[in-house]
């Protein structure tokens, strides 16, 4: 069986991350996992962790390593016959399954598939490793395909799992694999891995990155710009000035606010709900946030015919949980914690408007916004919870 591995520094791993490693901002989970692989591979490895987070990229880091003909400090060399034909994607000897299909799931044709050519002998001579993302979506017909393998497996053969939550494995599985856990990455490089894919300034990409509660993936796949940066932040100010906004005017503006936040954050979700990078990922964790351009994704355009209701929820949901993390902050500001306000920059207009009200109107508005989200979570009428938190926002 296999043993779970932690991703702790001390002295015997340290927090070196291999230097052809493409992974950012997990040195010490990288670090151990070249240590893993150096000492004794293991037949089964699990990655698990938030999607975006950089789970993908260290199972792929993984993958090189195994397949390089000569690693170097823990890592693949990057210049061997291996390592060029996986950067150009025909290793003859690398499987990669990921979910297919309108079920989005891994279905037992696929893992019979895999087990069948991991049974044949490596075409270059080495190992044959296969790369199963999305792994959490295999349906239970495929995982029990693909446990027999895991038991026994054949010589010099290596199996990958990149999860977002292992839970929805079963514990057969897990129990029979290695498993390195990841969070949410070092914020500065994951800034600067931002700055550098995206083409954008350092404080654009500390701020998208918190727009996307610290996951770069996202951003990077949706090719995320300065301009939903500040869209963001002219967003919040908005809100902010609700404040001082009669009612008949807040309700006129509710439009504006929910194609602007839509065109913003956009959910990859069943629900469609898109996370403010303050709001708790307890109530989104089979949610895949992305924050896409108006023009990238389902964005709200111009359109003859009316939005399906999943849109309509979607749109609202957008807009509710970025005002929900207006209203923390607020709230925080209030409470005198204006250290732990999500959005450092925005501090002064958020510690002056905080200011004109008492601790407990912010309060009180947040507790509103969470019955709003929890509401449309269950039909709730979009339209109809965009007015009531409009209304009962605080006043001045």
């Amino acid at each position: 069986m296999a043993r779970a591995v932690s991703t702790p520094p001390d002295a015997v791993h340290p927090a070196r991350r291999p230097a052809r490693f493409n992974t950012r901002g997990h040195d010490q989970a990288a670090a151990h996992l070249a240590t893993l692989l150096a000492d004794s591979p293991p037949h089964a490895l699990l990655i698990v962790g938030p999607r975006g987070v950089g789970v993908g990229t260290l199972a792929r880091d993984a993958v090189a390593t195994l397949m390089c003909g000569a690693p170097v400090e823990g890592g693949p060399c990057g210049e061997c016959r291996s390592c060029r034909l996986i950067a150009s994607g025909n290793h003859a000897d690398l499987a990669l399954i990921s979910p297919t299909g309108e079920s989005n799931t891994i279905k037992i044709d696929q893992i019979r598939t895999l087990v069948t050519g991991l049974a044949l002998y490596a075409v270059e001579g080495g190992r044959r490793v296969a790369l199963i993302e999305s792994a959490d979506l295999m349906n239970d017909e495929a995982q029990n395909a693909l446990l027999k393998t895991l038991e026994e497996p054949p010589a010099q053969t290596h199996v990958i799992l990149a999860a977002a939550e292992d839970s929805r494995l079963m514990p057969t599985i897990r129990s029979r694999c290695a498993v390195i856990r990841l969070g949410v990455p070092d914020a500065q490089q994951a800034s600067e891995l931002l700055a550098d894919k995206l083409g954008v300034d350092a404080p654009t990409a500390v701020r998208l990155l918190r727009m996307s509660s610290g996951r770069p993936g996202p951003l990077i796949e949706a090719g995320a710009s300065s301009d939903a940066a500040r869209a963001h932040a002219q967003i919040r100010r908005q809100i902010l000035d609700l404040t001082t906004t009669p009612p008949h005017v807040r309700l006129r503006q509710i439009p504006t606010l929910v194609a602007d936040a839509q065109g913003i954050l956009v959910a990859e979700g069943e629900e469609g709900e898109v996370a403010d990078a303050s709001e708790s990922d307890d109530d989104s964790d089979d949610v895949r946030d992305a924050l896409v351009e108006p023009a990238k994704k389902r964005a709200l355009t111009k359109r003859s015919t009316r939005p399906t209701p999943a849109e309509r929820r979607a749109a609202a949901t957008a807009l509710l949980r970025l005002w929900r993390g207006v209203a923390r902050d607020l709230a925080l500001a209030s409470a005198g914690a204006i250290d732990q306000i999500a959005f450092p920059e925005d501090r002064p207009e958020i510690e002056a408007m905080a200011q004109r009200l008492p601790t407990s109107s912010w309060s009180v508005a947040l507790r509103t916004l969470d019955a709003s989200l929890h509401a449309i979570r269950r039909n709730g009428n979009p339209e109809l919870l965009l007015d009531s938190v409009a209304l009962r926002w605080p006043a001045i």
